[in-house]
């Protein structure tokens, strides 16, 4: 009885030691630019079985000075990988071979006796600013539906068009925006006539831009 104690002690620490290692390996980094970013807190986490909190940490490191990192852990809990940038990143989430994997609001499962090849995509907010002018303004009729569409690597956001009536004329102020590609969208409606324009933006990272419609 001893002896099948003493082995089954011996399988289930060479289990844990060997078998059982989460591992996760890979890059935070601007897809736009290609850039990794540097000093940003990774975490492992252990579920806390229902207790306050969920989840609580058990391992954390630091991705390197170009974006990579590896960090592991072995047991028999299940772990979870959680990244962390700074206010001034816009964060994707997890991507794996370009094809999202996870977003980043969802803590990641690791498998046990598995490596995670994967990389966390951030990009750094910029600041937008639209400016709406009806030059030619012929009375109450006239119309400007406005729209902006913003593209990343996890799809198109498209955001709920705007109606504006009337002689409106407003000079835009500066707002936080991911930083990437924008479409934006216009349609004048005046004396019963449409006529639709689009322009492609790009607001840069850590930068602004600004575009004036004037119709």
């Amino acid at each position: 009885m001893r002896v099948i104690l003493i082995a089954g002690i011996i399988i289930l620490t060479s289990c844990t030691k060997f078998g059982r290692t989460h591992t996760a390996k890979g890059r935070v980094m601007n897809p736009i630019t290609g850039e990794g970013i540097p000093d940003v807190e990774m975490k492992l986490l252990k579920s806390t079985l229902g207790l306050p909190g969920g989840k609580k940490s058990v391992k954390e490191t630091t991705s390197n000075s170009d974006g990579f990192f590896e960090i592991s852990k072995s047991g028999l809990n299940v772990y979870y990988l959680q990244c962390n940038t700074s206010a001034d990143y816009y964060e994707l989430g997890w991507f794996e071979n370009g094809q999202q994997i996870s977003t980043a609001a969802t803590d990641y499962k690791l498998k046990m006796g598995k490596t995670l090849h994967a990389d966390f995509y951030a990009v750094p907010y910029g600041e937008l600013k639209i400016s709406l002018h009806n030059v030619n303004c012929q009375g109450s009729n006239d119309s400007l539906i406005y729209k902006r569409n913003y593209t990343s690597f996890n799809g198109i956001s498209v955001f709920q068009p705007f109606t504006f009536t009337g002689c409106y004329d407003n000079d835009g102020a500066y707002a936080k925006v991911p930083s990437g590609s924008y479409s934006i969208e216009w349609t004048v409606i005046r004396n019963g006539v449409s006529n639709s324009f689009s322009n492609i933006l790009n607001v840069p990272g850590n930068g602004q831009a600004e575009f004036n419609i004037d119709y």
